[in-house]
């Protein structure tokens, strides 16, 4: 939603999960019809929430669709792994975010102040470029908790500078107050599970191609360690050419689909052949 250039950043993650063979059914809500997103993308929905709200939409699949799981994934991320295990992990846990628990320090202002004035000893920080729910009573009544701490976004004491009110602070707040793993209705993912990783404290080169399926670095992010993640977050590189090198391949790679034949063999391919047979036979390896 928004500018033309995240409808590229969708298509691209359309595409991506496209190349690696996932099977999930993919919908996509965009206010930018004018784009193929029939060939990556099983349906297209137009926004229904107020723009303020935008953030608040990623939750609302339950409603405009029949899927009983739902991952959310933010438009500007490019999948290099199936995401089957992450449903497989996350079922029966209710609503899921890749996290940790902060009880000090600063986000959407200082924490301490938010506990103090929310009544909880600790919250969930996360992006929330990826978030898992499911069709529980329990999971449903979660979704309407965090709505409900939306609408007292006035009060709440949570900074922020967008147009756009970031449902990360609410989402966290009506996680805290229900408390995680209980019941099937709330559920922190581990950081080290990797299902998402947007390669924020980078050491040395990222390693990102989607013609070789490769997304690999070093990071430090509580700790300094090698990420190979399912899902990369391109929020800290979307102003890096590295990314959208990546989209243009993307895009590449489905116009070729569509203006070659199935098994087609390039011209380069058909040469390199007839002159390796040749040297195979000269050294008797085939007849």
């Amino acid at each position: 939603m928004g500018k033309p250039k995240y409808a590229e950043c969708a298509l691209g993650l359309g595409r991506s999960l496209k190349l690696i063979g996932d099977t999930t059914r993919r919908v996509i809500v965009t206010d930018q019809p004018d784009y193929p997103w029939d060939r990556c993308f099983d349906e297209v929905l137009e926004p229904t929430e107020p723009f303020a709200w935008t953030m608040f939409s990623k939750l609302s699949a339950l409603e405009r669709t029949d899927a009983d799981q739902v991952l959310f994934i933010d438009c500007d991320c490019l999948a290099f792994k199936r995401l089957d295990p992450i449903f497989d992990y996350c079922a029966g846990r209710g609503l899921c975010v890749e996290g940790i628990v902060i009880r000090d320090g600063e986000w959407y202002g200082s924490v301490r102040d938010h506990l103090t004035k929310h009544g909880v000893s600790a919250m969930p920080m996360f992006n929330g470029c990826m978030i898992y729910y499911e069709r529980t009573p329990r999971c449903q009544e979660m979704i309407l908790a965090i709505y409900a701490e939306g609408k007292k976004f006035k009060d709440s004491g949570f900074l922020y500078e967008s147009s756009l009110l970031p449902e990360e602070p609410y989402l966290s707040i009506a996680m805290a107050k229900a408390g995680l793993d209980q019941d099937g209705n709330c559920h922190l993912i581990p950081q080290n599970m990797d299902f998402k990783n947007n390669a924020g404290g980078l050491i040395g080169k990222l390693e990102l191609d989607v013609l070789s399926n490769r997304c690999s670095f070093v990071c430090n992010q509580f700790t300094v360690r090698h990420v190979q993640p399912t899902i990369f977050h391109a929020s800290r590189y979307i102003n890096f050419t590295i990314y959208w090198k990546q989209l243009d391949r993307l895009a590449w790679l489905e116009r070729y689909e569509a203006t070659h034949e199935f098994l087609h063999m390039s011209s380069w391919h058909k040469l390199q052949r007839s002159v390796q047979r040749r040297y195979l036979k000269h050294i008797k390896r085939v007849l």
